[in-house]
């Protein structure tokens, strides 16, 4: 048990920290002692330069959004988990992903899949696949999309149906994150046009896959 006394009364104990608070503030009028009456210093501090600082935790995770936006190297000193451990997580994925895959009509369309996770097991899965890295946030961030990006995740988690949930009579559901009528498209608007870019209404972005840890 600890025991607060008051500086200005001889002898006089308190057996709580919040008796000891309240007899200072009616009796000598003294701020609470639990919370400093002195300026500190609270600007924040990037990481990934050199001497930036800022005003509050919002504006240094602004400048990382948009200065930092491409910084992927994961945060050091992570423990490396056993392969064992890494391909467990790996089937968990796939089997979540999977079990998603509803055959009913009104399940059709993006779709959400969260999943409890290690940083460790996180990076042991996707690291060499990270798009960004927040460090103030500490937030990693995945994107799959294109012609490839089905392949790329087959690589990924060791499994080529990973994205496919069969059913009886044949049928099955599927993740498609690219579709030949994107490659149609692109090659329409581009003979069609005499600008570089596409137009902004194009569908060549509509497929993608985004894994995020935080």
């Amino acid at each position: 048990m600890q025991f607060f006394l008051a500086h200005y009364v001889l002898k006089k104990i308190f057996k709580s920290k919040r008796s000891f608070n309240i007899h200072n503030t009616h009796i000598h009028k003294l701020q609470d002692y639990s919370s400093s009456n002195i300026t500190t210093n609270t600007r924040v501090f990037c990481t990934l330069c050199t001497r930036k600082s800022f005003k509050s935790k919002q504006g240094l995770i602004r400048y990382e959004r948009y200065t930092h936006g491409t910084y992927n190297i994961p945060r050091a000193n992570l423990i490396s988990l056993p392969e064992e451990a890494i391909n467990k997580f790996q089937e968990t994925i796939v089997y979540l992903i999977q079990r998603q895959l509803s055959n009913h009509s009104s399940s059709v369309g993006s779709q959400c899949i969260t999943i409890p996770c290690l940083e460790s097991q996180f990076i042991g899965v996707f690291g060499n696949y990270i798009a960004q890295y927040a460090p103030t946030q500490q937030t990693y961030e995945c994107v799959f999309i294109g012609e490839y990006a089905y392949v790329t995740l087959q690589s990924i988690f060791g499994d080529s149906n990973w994205g496919i949930c069969h059913y009886t009579g044949n049928q099955q559901t599927a993740v498609i994150l690219f579709t030949l009528t994107q490659t149609e498209d692109v090659y329409n608007n581009t003979k069609n046009s005499s600008f570089d870019t596409l137009p902004q209404d194009q569908n060549t972005a509509k497929f993608e896959m985004k894994v995020k840890w935080e």
